[in-house]
């Protein structure tokens, strides 16, 4: 009865990627992103519930389904593989009992290895090599100037980057960025899909409990300051380039330290969920994120996160 059971809901959930990759075919490959993030969930999901071994099978099926239904298209090509690794690494943790933050790690790391290796070997295999993707960002950025009116290639070389390298390395630390906020997608939506079925209970978790590294945060302003003796530096060089890697990240770490401060405050001090707003606000006000990265750094610090302790336990007293 288990065997037919679990042979069952192994055809049910093979039957449900399907339809949605066909759908997806019909409208022009419109949702392929999300169906590529459900794969994950669902070897987890099923990889939970009956053993690993299981969920290698489940995972063998949808890649060949992928690849058929998807009519070999690229993103299916490209993500399934890194999608059935990321699910089938995490179920692993999740079967061995590790805590939130490693199997955090461990989808965050797998996919942004996998995005990695896609930008340097798969796209290129494909056809689309990396120089063509460049090219066209660049292509795009001088258009945005021409629209704006303002040279945005003179004034990065006054500030001593060059636009060609600078783009290379904003491409590969938005890659990493992007399958790193892929990879908390997946948690996310595991935590909540294993508990809501009620096929194990990872525990609950909130933003308070998202503790900042003071060291990180002095490290990572320090990267941003280091960025005003560019100019001394030898144009795309190795010292160069990795001063302005690092410089990107941390102003990333900062921004997001910065987020966490006004998603907070908005609850303790304010009692109104004003960090959805704010967050959609700074995507059209840049100076916003300016602000974020010195919220951030005080933060990180330990000043606004003493702040925030000290209101919460003024609230405690009165109640």
């Amino acid at each position: 009865m288990n065997k037919t059971k679990k042979l069952t809901q192994g055809a049910m959930m093979l039957a449900i990627v399907g339809a949605l990759i066909l759908i997806d075919r019909m409208i022009a490959y419109m949702f392929t992103e999300l169906i590529v993030l459900l794969i994950p969930v669902v070897i987890i999901m099923y990889s939970t519930m009956h053993s690993l071994k299981d969920g290698v099978l489940l995972s063998v099926g949808m890649a060949i389904i992928s690849f058929i239904l998807g009519s070999l298209n690229y993103t299916y090509l490209i993500y399934v593989p890194v999608s059935i690794a990321t699910g089938l690494i995490y179920a692993y943790g999740v079967r061995r009992n590790f805590d939130k933050r490693t199997l955090l790690f461990m989808a965050i790391a797998t996919y942004v290895v996998g995005e990695l290796i896609a930008t340097f070997t798969v796209y290129p295999l494909l056809g689309i090599p990396l120089t063509q993707q460049l090219e066209e960002y660049k292509l795009a950025f001088n258009e945005m100037s021409s629209f704006s009116g303002m040279n945005y290639g003179e004034i990065l070389a006054s500030a001593g980057l060059d636009l060609s390298n600078l783009l290379f390395i904003v491409y590969i630390v938005a890659t990493i960025i992007m399958g790193a906020m892929e990879g908390l997608l997946i948690h996310i939506l595991s935590i909540f899909l294993l508990k809501r079925f009620k096929i194990r209970d990872l525990g609950q978790s909130s933003l308070w409990d998202i503790k900042p590294n003071p060291t990180l945060a002095y490290a990572a302003m320090l990267c941003l300051m280091s960025l005003t003796f560019i100019r001394r530096l030898e144009p795309n060089g190795f010292l160069y380039n990795t001063v302005v890697i690092l410089a990107i990240l941390s102003s990333v770490v900062l921004m997001y330290y910065g987020y966490l401060f006004v998603m907070l405050f908005g609850v303790v001090v304010l009692h109104k969920n004003i960090g959805t707003f704010f967050i959609l606000l700074s995507f059209f006000i840049p100076v916003l994120l300016m602000s974020l990265v010195i919220f951030g750094f005080l933060y990180g610090a330990g000043p606004l996160r003493n702040y925030l302790e000290l209101k919460l336990q003024q609230q405690n007293r009165t109640q």
